[in-house]
């Protein structure tokens, strides 16, 4: 369970549509894509993230609340004092999915003690293979420590989430990997700041030091 996150109803926020179409276009990448998302200026403060279309930045972060795969329920409203990150996987992916569980988990091990004072919301885009035990094998094998959670469930459950966070699943099937991802991060008060654009690699210094400016903010 994550720092005591318990769910009570699940919320979704939604954004004007010239919104969506253009955080859609800026924040899609596939998994197994070797570039990542059409080039943003960056955040300032925020080392190597990029800054959110203004119509976007400091707006209430989409609230996610799904089952924990390891245990317990998750919801992002009971973040609220602590930043996190928001990121969408599935533990099958066999690239990029591993890629950005060991950046996040470099950059929360570079945080020491302050790493608990900070969260990672996981969502899963493939609701028939992430069992919470092939998601819980994952977060093993990357030492993923409690402050990382892993949100599963069915397709229903997921869809409204994916929506509000212009996120694509996985498609069952495909060869390749193909779905959105993107690393967001959100304020201390729960609004959307910045994020790290799908498909880019990201600096684990940078993302600790990124959730340090975070904590002071």
């Amino acid at each position: 369970m994550m720092g005591g996150v318990v769910s009570r109803r699940r919320h979704e926020v939604r954004w004007p549509g010239a919104v969506v179409v253009a955080a859609a276009v800026a924040a899609l990448a596939g998994c197994g894509a070797s570039g990542g998302s059409p080039s943003q200026p960056a955040a300032a403060g925020l080392p190597g993230a990029s800054a959110l279309p203004a119509a976007l930045r400091g707006r209430p972060a989409p609230r996610i609340v799904l089952a924990d795969a390891r245990s317990g329920a998750i919801d992002t409203a009971r973040l609220r004092g602590r930043p996190f990150a928001v990121t969408f996987l599935y533990a099958s992916c066999p690239d990029v999915c591993p890629l950005i569980a060991q950046e996040i988990v470099g950059a929360l091990g570079r945080l020491g003690a302050d790493a608990r004072r900070v969260a990672v919301v996981a969502v899963s885009v493939d609701p028939r293979g992430d069992t919470p035990a092939a998601v819980r094998a994952f977060l093993r094998v990357h030492h993923a420590p409690p402050q990382f959670a892993y949100g599963v469930g069915s397709a229903h459950a997921l869809a409204p989430i994916w929506r509000a966070w212009f996120a694509a699943p996985q498609i069952p099937g495909r060869p390749e990997s193909v779905h959105t991802a993107a690393v967001w991060l959100v304020d201390r008060r729960g609004r959307l700041v910045a994020k790290y654009d799908g498909g880019t690699p990201i600096d684990p210094g940078d993302l600790a030091a990124a959730f340090r400016a975070l904590l002071r903010g």
